[in-house]
C-alpha cells in the first residue's frame, strides 16, 4: 500500500457505518504501517479524520468531551494511531485530542460499552506516549489532572490512569489533586495491578514532595492522606500473598524518612496489625521490614 492507497482506504474507513467492515479496514491499515514514512502518513490522515469526527462534539466542565457522534470510528482511529507510535510516527499533534477523549465527561453508568472502550483505548495510548517520553503540552496535562479526580468504572482503564499519574509524577508534574483517588484505589485493591500502579504513583508523589501541596480552599495540605496511606499499606503487609509487599514496604520507608513525625504512628500500625520484626532476615522484603522497624524506633 502506497501513500495514495492509504488515503483512499482511510476515506473508506470514515465513510462506512458497518462495524465489521470498519474493523476490517482498520486492520488492513494497521498491517500496512511498517515504516516511519507510512506511520507519518497514517498519523496525518488519522488526525484529519479524528478532527472531522469531533468537530461538532461538545466538551464538559473538565475540558474533555461529553460524548462523540461515532465512537466506533474514533476507536478505530485511536488504534491506528497507537500502531504508528511503535513505527516511528510523530504523534505530538494528536496528544490534546486524545487527552480530551480519555474520560468522557458524563456519569460512567450513562456510557455505552463502546464509549467505555473508547476511554480505555485513549488512556492506553496516553500511557504509551508517556512511556515513550514524548513531551505533553500543558493543556493535555491539565486535562488529565482534572479528569483524574473522577471515578472510572472499568478496572483496566483505571489501571492506565494510575500508570499515567505515576509517569507524570516521575517527570516532575504535581499530581497532588489525584492523591485522594489514588489512595482510595490503593486501599480498595480490587486487583494487584491497581494496587501496584496506584502505589507507584503515590510513591512518586512522596519522593517529589507533592503531599506538601495545600488543598484548595483549605488550611490543610495533602499530608492528611499520609495516615490513610500508612494504615492501608501496613494492613496489606499482613497478607502473606500480597504480590506488592516489597514495593509497599519501600514506599513506607520513604514516607517515614520524608516525614519523621509519622514514625510513632507507623509503629502503632505495625503493632495493631501484629506484624513481627524479622530476627534473621533472609529475603529483600524481610531486610526492608527490619529497616522499617529500626526507622520507626529512632
Amino acid at each position: 500500500m502506497n501513500a495514495s492507497s492509504m488515503e483512499h482506504v482511510m476515506q473508506q474507513l470514515s465513510a462506512t457505518t458497518d462495524l465489521a467492515e470498519r474493523r476490517r479496514i482498520a486492520k488492513e491499515i494497521i498491517e500496512e504501517i511498517t515504516t516511519p514514512a507510512m506511520a507519518s502518513k497514517a498519523v496525518s490522515l488519522a488526525k484529519e479524520s479524528l478532527e472531522d469526527a469531533l468537530k461538532d462534539c461538545q466538551t464538559g466542565e473538565l475540558g474533555t468531551y461529553l460524548d462523540v457522534n461515532d465512537p466506533e470510528q474514533v476507536v478505530a482511529l485511536i488504534e491506528i494511531v497507537h500502531r504508528c507510535l511503535g513505527t516511528g510516527g510523530d504523534l505530538s499533534g494528536i496528544i490534546i485530542p486524545i487527552a480530551r477523549l480519555h474520560h468522557l465527561d458524563r456519569k460512567e453508568s450513562e456510557k455505552t460499552d463502546t464509549e467505555l472502550y473508547l476511554q480505555y483505548r485513549a488512556a492506553a495510548l496516553l500511557d504509551a506516549l508517556l512511556a515513550a517520553e514524548i513531551p505533553f503540552p500543558d493543556e493535555a496535562v491539565q486535562l488529565i489532572l482534572v479528569a483524574g479526580k473522577r471515578y472510572v468504572k472499568d478496572q483496566a482503564t483505571e489501571q492506565y490512569i494510575c500508570s499515567i499519574h505515576w509517569r507524570l509524577a516521575d517527570s516532575g508534574i504535581n499530581i497532588s489533586g489525584a492523591i485522594p483517588s489514588l489512595v482510595t484505589i490503593f486501599k480498595n485493591g480490587e486487583t494487584s495491578e491497581l494496587v501496584q500502579y496506584s502505589l507507584l504513583a503515590l510513591w512518586a508523589a512522596v519522593r517529589q514532595g507533592y503531599f506538601d501541596t495545600p488543598i484548595p480552599d483549605s488550611d490543610l495540605s495533602y499530608q492528611v492522606w499520609l495516615k490513610h496511606l500508612i494504615s492501608s499499606g501496613t494492613y496489606k503487609l499482613k497478607k502473606k500473598d500480597e504480590p506488592n509487599q516489597l514495593g509497599i514496604i519501600s514506599c513506607l520507608i520513604e514516607m517515614v524518612r520524608t516525614y519523621p513525625e509519622l514514625k510513632g504512628l507507623a509503629a502503632e500500625y505495625l503493632e495493631q496489625c501484629k506484624i513481627r520484626e524479622p530476627k534473621r532476615p533472609t529475603t529483600d522484603y524481610q531486610h526492608d521490614l527490619n529497616h522499617y522497624f529500626s526507622l520507626c524506633r529512632e
